[in-house]
């Protein structure tokens, strides 16, 4: 059976220095704003960055944590799904994320995704005190992250003896009140982050473009026909930026500007506009239809106008009813 077609939007926390400015309190009434805005235009789920400084440069500005940030959304949203994209596996304790991250499927009334990521942004690392292993260790953390967790979830006590991690006979009470709530994998590296993908995801994350998306998907099925995994088990989700604009003039007026410049960081103005979702609605349509038609199931978008609502609503009402599943 064909997963569903869903959509899911960030809510603002000032990562990518949206907040700039603002004050504390009136950042934070903003994303409660905008989180609400989200479940009122249908979106499937909402979500965080697992960051705790800026980019792409560091400012002494707002950087909302993402579980406490949930756990706060989930008593003001109903509906909507809750996610982080994903949560750097080495950031806390193994036990620890798994208590949290019941703890919010509870008091949203089983509403939590799990996001779990290897972890990349080194001068976080640095500034807070965290170790930073090579990318070999921070992957297999990962790996034996997502085990023990699951495991945590599901029995009363748990004694695990990895590579990295170890526990003695450890409780996690309370338990999520789904049965089990969804694990995502985010990173496409092909040898081994798709190989652990294959054994213990439930949904993949890429941010990439159309031809990549394509190329990784065949990826992940070598790697499930070795572990004996149905590829069709896994569903595949995309995380593009996403801006609305009335004319093609605008969007290449504004990619050129010193703000989209900044946003497009090496890419050329051609390349960002081809591999993100950014454009006219008709524009913006036919890229999102490109990738639903290449096995995609569900995007994740930030909003290169937050934290202003237009494309938000625009992406709701003008982008989502012009693409088929």
């Amino acid at each position: 059976m064909t997963a569903p077609l869903r959509y899911g939007a960030f809510v603002p926390q000032g990562w990518k220095l949206e907040y700039s400015g603002w004050g504390a309190a009136e950042a934070w009434a903003r994303s409660v704003e905008l989180a609400q805005e989200i479940e009122a235009l249908g979106y499937d789920h909402l979500w965080v960055y697992d960051h705790v400084e800026t980019v792409p440069r560091r400012e002494p500005t707002h950087v909302f944590e993402a579980f406490t940030m949930l756990a706060a959304l989930s008593q003001r949203t109903e509906r909507v799904r809750l996610g982080q994209l994903v949560t750097c596996a080495a950031y806390r304790n193994a036990g620890l994320l798994a208590k949290e991250a019941a703890g919010i499927d509870v008091m949203s009334g089983g509403r939590l995704i799990l996001g779990i990521g290897g972890g990349w942004y080194d001068r976080e690392y640095q500034a807070y005190g965290y170790p930073f292993p090579s990318a070999a260790e921070r992957l297999r953390i990962m790996e034996e992250t997502t085990e023990v967790v699951r495991r945590l979830w599901t029995e009363e006590t748990v004694t695990y003896e990895g590579r990295h991690l170890r526990f003695d006979g450890a409780y996690c009470d309370p338990k999520p009140l789904q049965q089990l709530p969804e694990v995502w994998i985010g990173g496409g590296g092909e040898q081994v982050t798709l190989r652990i993908a294959a054994r213990l995801a439930d949904k993949t994350n890429w941010q990439v473009g159309l031809a990549e998306f394509v190329h990784k998907s065949e990826v992940l099925r070598g790697h499930c026909e070795r572990v004996g995994r149905d590829f069709d088990e896994i569903v595949r989700t995309h995380g593009p930026d996403c801006r609305i604009f009335d004319t093609e003039r605008e969007l290449r007026e504004w990619c050129e500007s010193p703000t989209g410049g900044q946003l497009r960081k090496a890419v050329s103005t051609d390349e960002y506009i081809r591999d993100n979702l950014v454009g006219t609605p008709e524009m913006v349509a036919e890229k999102t239809q490109a990738f639903v038609d290449a096995g995609c199931r569900e995007f994740v978008l930030w909003f290169r106008d937050f934290p202003s609502s237009e494309s938000l609503t625009r992406f709701a009402r003008e982008v989502v009813p012009a693409v088929t599943g």
